[in-house]
C-alpha cells in the first residue's frame, strides 16, 4: 500500500472530528437536527483552516441512511463512497480550471438528474473566486432556484471577489484562523499515534510555523517524522533546523543585548544565525514577534494571555524584561519594524542589521514626559522666584534700615542710614564747579561687600548687604558672573571655570574669537556642537554670559575650521556675512541680494 501524507490521513471524517471551527459545526448540526437545509453554502477562509473538510462532512451528513443527521454512522454505503471519494452524488469542481460559461452551462444540464443512491446531490466547488464574471451570471438563475435535491457549497480564500449577486443567494460561514492551542493539542496527537518522541516546545514551534493552517502545520510535522525516523525522537534542535527555523535562544539572546545596551551579544547571535544560513529577514520577523510577546508580559497579567508562548518561555521573558518600562519596549519595537523593511530589501541585510544594532544598543534612554514637565515647573518656580526677589529685598532694606543691624560693618549702629554710599568720595581737586560724589561705582562695591562683619544671620536667613543703593543677597553672590574685562576674549577665558562648575564642559571648551560686536565660540561638528547649543540655552548659562559680555551684541557658536560639512562651512559663512553690518547697509542701499561667499581667512 502507498504511504499517506499525515494530512490526508488524519483528515477529519464528520464535524466532531473538526478542530477550532466550533461555530460553523455549531450552525451546521443545529440546521441539519431542525431540516432547515440551504440549497447553497459559502464556505470562505484561509487555506488549510477546513473548509473543504466541512463540505465533505455536510455531504456525508445529509446522505448518511441515518440522515440528514449531524453524526453520520460512517458504515452505509453513502458515508463509505464519500469518505473515499467516488460517491457519484458528491460532485467535486476545480474552480480554477473549470471557469467558463460552458462548463457551468454543462453544470446547469447536469442539476436536473436525480441522485442516484442518498437524498441530495451536493456539487462542491472549490475555489469559487476564479470563476469569470459571465460564468458567475450564467449560474444566477440555476443558484437561486435550484431542483430540491441539489444543494451547492462553495468554497474560497478570497471572498471580495465574488460578485455581490452570489453573495446574496448563499448562506455563507466564515472559518477562522485554527487558534495554536487546538493545532498543538491536536499535534501532540497525531505524534503520538506515529510513535514520534516531541516536546510540547517543539510542537509549539510546528504550529507557529503553520500560521493557524492545520493542513500547512500537519505537513511540517510530517517533514519532522521524516527526518527523526531513525530513531523515533525529534529534539527542539532537530525541529529548528527541519523547519529553517532560529533557535529562540538566539532571539531571546538578541533582545536582552538590546535592552541591556550589550551590542556584543547582539552580535554574537547575527554572526550565528548567518552562520547556519538562515534569512536575516526572517530572523528580524520573529524578533518582532517576541518583541510583541514581552511588551504583553511586562504590560500586565490580563495581556500575557495573549501571549502564544510555553510557560518556561513565559518565565524566562518576564526575567528578561524585568524593570524595563513598557515604553522602551514599544520604541525598540517601532524601530526594529524599521530595521526589518531595510533588511527585507537590502543586498547586503548583515550589515544593514548590525549597524542597525550599534544604532539601538547605544541609544540613551529617552527622558519621560513627566520627568521633562516637573523640570519646567521647577524652572518656572525659580523663575518667578528670581522675579519676586527685588520687591522682597527692597522690603527688607526698609526693615533692616529701621532696625540695629542696618549695616553689618564694624560701625556704630546709626538711627538712619545716609543717602550716600557708606565709602566717603575721594575728594575732588579743586576745579570751579565740583563733582559730586559718586557713590555706586562697581570698583567702591567689591570692598564693602568685602568688609562684611561675621555678625550672625537673623532666624528668617542672611539679612542683605547694604552697598550705598545695592543689595546682594549670599545665594546671588555664588551664581554671579565674573566682572567684564575690557577684552571679551579674556572674559571667556575667565568665564571657563565657573561654567564647568555648573556642568557645561561642552560650551567651556569653546575657542572665543571677537569679529565686531559679535562673540565667535568655536567647536568641533556634530555632537559636542549640538550639545554646547543646547547648555547655551539654559538660563542660568544665558546670566553669566550676559553678565561677562556687556558690549557683546551677539554670542555665536560655530564649527571649528576643518570639522563641519562643506555644507555647514558655507550656511556659517553665508549667515556671518549676513550678520555683518557693513554688508547690511550695501545690500539695502543697493537693493540687492547675496550671490555666493568665499572665505579668504583660510
Amino acid at each position: 500500500m502507498s504511504y499517506l501524507a499525515i494530512a490526508r490521513k488524519y483528515r477529519p471524517a464528520t464535524f466532531a472530528d473538526m478542530v477550532g471551527q466550533e461555530h460553523v459545526v455549531r450552525t451546521l448540526e443545529n440546521a441539519l437536527r431542525s431540516g432547515r437545509i440551504h440549497h447553497a453554502y459559502l464556505f470562505c477562509g484561509a487555506r488549510g483552516v477546513g473548509k473543504t473538510t466541512a463540505a465533505r462532512a455536510l455531504a456525508k451528513a445529509l446522505n448518511c441512511d441515518q440522515g440528514p443527521t449531524p453524526t453520520p454512522c460512517g458504515t452505509c454505503g453513502s458515508c463509505v463512497e464519500i469518505s473515499a471519494g467516488t460517491s457519484p452524488d458528491l460532485v467535486e469542481i476545480d474552480g480554477a480550471s473549470n471557469n467558463s460559461v460552458e462548463d457551468v452551462r454543462e453544470l446547469r444540464e447536469t442539476v436536473n438528474y436525480a441522485p442516484t443512491r442518498g437524498r441530495y446531490k451536493v456539487y462542491l466547488v472549490d475555489e469559487v473566486h476564479m470563476l469569470s464574471k459571465a460564468a458567475f451570471n450564467a449560474l444566477l438563475k440555476t443558484l437561486e432556484e435550484p431542483p430540491p435535491h441539489v444543494v451547492f457549497i462553495f468554497a474560497t480564500t478570497e471572498p471580495n471577489r465574488i460578485l455581490d449577486t452570489i453573495l446574496s443567494r448563499v448562506q455563507r460561514f466564515d472559518f477562522k484562523r485554527i487558534p495554536l492551542s487546538a493545532t498543538v493539542e491536536r499535534l501532540g496527537q497525531i505524534a503520538a499515534q506515529e510513535g514520534l518522541e516531541v516536546s510540547e516546545h517543539a510542537l509549539r514551534m510546528i504550529a507557529r510555523a503553520g500560521e493557524g493552517s492545520m493542513r500547512d502545520a500537519q505537513s511540517l510535522l510530517d517533514k519532522v517524522v521524516s527526518v527523526s525516523a531513525a530513531d523515533g525522537a525529534a529534539s527542539d534542535a532537530l525541529v529548528a533546523e527541519t523547519l529553517g527555523l532560529v533557535d529562540r535562544g538566539l532571539l531571546l539572546d538578541f533582545v536582552g543585548g538590546l535592552l541591556r545596551g550589550d551590542p556584543a551579544a547582539c552580535l554574537e547571535s547575527i554572526a550565528q544565525v548567518y552562520e547556519y544560513g538562515h534569512e536575516l529577514s526572517e530572523f528580524t520577523a520573529e524578533l518582532l514577534e517576541l518583541l510583541r510577546h514581552a511588551t504583553f508580559v511586562r504590560l500586565s497579567a490580563e495581556a500575557a494571555r495573549h501571549v502564544d508562548l510555553s510557560e518556561d518561555e513565559v518565565v524566562r521573558l518576564r526575567e528578561l524584561v524585568e524593570g524595563v518600562p513598557v515604553d522602551v519596549l514599544t520604541r525598540t519595537f517601532h524601530a526594529l519594524l524599521d530595521v526589518h523593511d531595510q533588511v527585507s530589501r537590502a543586498s547586503r541585510p548583515r550589515i544593514v542589521l548590525e549597524m542597525a544594532v550599534a544604532r539601538l544598543a547605544t541609544v540613551r534612554p529617552v527622558e519621560p514626559v513627566s520627568a521633562l514637565l516637573q523640570r519646567l515647573e521647577d524652572l518656572e518656580r525659580r523663575l518667578r522666584t528670581q522675579g519676586a526677589a527685588p520687591a522682597q529685598r527692597s522690603g527688607q532694606r526698609n526693615a533692616f534700615r529701621d532696625s540695629p543691624r542696618t549695616s553689618r560693618t564694624p560701625s556704630p549702629p546709626r538711627p538712619t542710614p545716609p543717602p550716600v554710599a557708606i565709602a566717603p568720595p575721594p575728594p575732588a581737586p579743586p576745579p570751579p564747579a565740583p563733582e559730586p560724589p559718586r557713590a555706586q561705582q562697581p570698583p567702591a562695591r567689591r570692598p564693602a561687600r568685602q568688609q562684611r562683619a561675621p555678625e550672625p544671620p537673623p532666624d528668617d536667613g542672611p539679612p542683605p548687604i547694604e552697598d550705598g543703593d545695592l543689595y546682594v543677597t549670599a545665594a546671588e553672590e555664588e551664581h554671579e558672573a565674573p566682572p567684564p574685562a575690557a577684552d571679551p576674549v579674556d572674559a571667556w577665558d575667565r568665564l571657563r571655570p565657573r561654567l564647568e562648575e555648573l556642568g557645561h564642559e561642552r560650551l567651556a571648551r569653546a575657542e572665543a574669537t571677537l569679529r565686531g560686536t559679535t562673540l565667535f565660540l568655536a567647536l568641533p561638528s556634530g555632537a559636542p556642537l549640538a550639545r554646547a547649543r543646547r547648555s547655551r540655552d539654559v538660563p542660568e548659562v544665558q546670566g553669566l554670559l550676559r553678565g561677562a559680555f556687556p558690549h557683546v551684541e551677539a554670542i555665536e557658536l560655530v564649527p571649528m575650521a576643518g570639522t563641519a560639512s562643506p555644507e555647514e562651512a558655507m550656511r556659517a559663512l553665508r549667515k556671518e556675512a549676513l550678520d555683518d553690518p557693513d554688508c547690511k547697509r550695501i545690500i539695502a542701499r543697493l537693493g540687492a541680494e547675496l550671490e555666493s561667499v568665499t572665505s579668504l581667512r583660510d
